[in-house]
């Protein structure tokens, strides 16, 4: 064998061992995913096939399929709360999604692309990072005597403004990584064929950030669709809450209705999940933008 055989034969060894690498490594990257996956998925799968169990089965020592519809028509019965809290639920939502993604979309152009006065800038970028790291609880009496006065307490107008003051600090941040990333270029380009600056902003810069905007939207339902405190402590309970609230309410001091539980906690759930897995590439999208030059 000649030397110049040896060497590609030892090359083609070489590049073998390392293609097997490759897919041990990817194997192995796929096993862990797949592991994750599982671990993330099980616990909802579980509260899915509870919500259809009895309660004797569920509290049963032994594994028991006693498959049932009881909890579900229970929950939606004419003399439940759950539909009614489920329709507020809704309604806090698109509300909050909608006047967040105005009132986000508008403070972040404004901070991006506006020449503000620098000390605006920088007391506006100061509140909407310290504001997050606020404890709820602590805003809980200001907001509470705030809705008395303005006739809101109890409403789900009420609810909606509060839920947009909560998370507008984060959606005007995620927005603004939006608009620094268009190149100033574009908006100097409409600027000398004539078009004003509302033109500018809705024609050009506003379809440009639309994946940071699903991003916010779908960051700001689900943290309102989550929301429990201000549901609890500025609604009076049963109809005027959102949902989070009753399912709170389904453990009792010496009952827990395990398959209810089970039954709300599905069908709050569920609804979100589907929203995040229609919109994952937008999401991906919006919240890698600004991670690359």
């Amino acid at each position: 064998m000649t030397a110049g055989s040896h060497a590609i034969k030892t090359g083609i060894l070489a590049d073998a061992r390392l293609r097997r690498r490759k897919d041990l490594a990817d194997l192995t990257c796929d096993a862990v995913l797949a592991l994750l996956l599982l671990l993330f998925i099980a616990p909802i799968a579980w509260m899915i096939v509870l919500s259809f169990q009895s309660d004797r089965a569920i509290i049963s020592m032994f594994w028991e399929l006693d498959l049932t519809l009881d909890n579900v028509t229970a929950i939606l019965a004419d003399d439940q709360p759950f539909r009614a809290q489920l329709a507020n639920s809704l309604v806090i939502v698109a509300g909050t999604v909608v006047l967040c993604g105005i009132a986000s979309t508008l403070a972040a152009y404004g901070l991006s692309k506006l020449r503000l006065p620098w000390w605006l800038t920088a007391t506006v970028g100061a509140s909407c990072a310290v504001v997050p790291m606020l404890p709820p609880m602590a805003l809980v009496p200001g907001f509470y005597v705030t809705l008395i006065q303005t006739g809101l307490l109890g409403s789900l107008a009420g609810l909606i403004i509060l839920n947009t003051i909560l998370n507008l600090p984060f959606a005007t941040l995620l927005m603004k990584i939006g608009f620094d990333e268009i190149p100033p270029a574009l908006q100097e380009a409409a600027s000398i064929d004539g078009a004003s600056e509302a033109r500018s902003f809705w024609t050009i810069m506003l379809p440009l950030v639309t994946p940071s905007l699903i991003t916010s939207s779908l960051f700001t339902a689900i943290m309102t669709w989550n929301e429990f405190l201000m549901g609890l402590t500025m609604t009076s309970g049963g109809t005027t809450s959102p949902l989070s609230v009753g399912i709170a309410s389904l453990v009792q001091p010496y009952e827990v209705r395990w398959g209810q539980l089970s039954a709300v906690g599905s069908l709050a759930v569920v609804p979100i999940m589907i929203a995040s897995v229609l919109a994952s590439k937008r999401i991906i999208a919006g919240m890698t933008r600004g991670s690359v030059k």
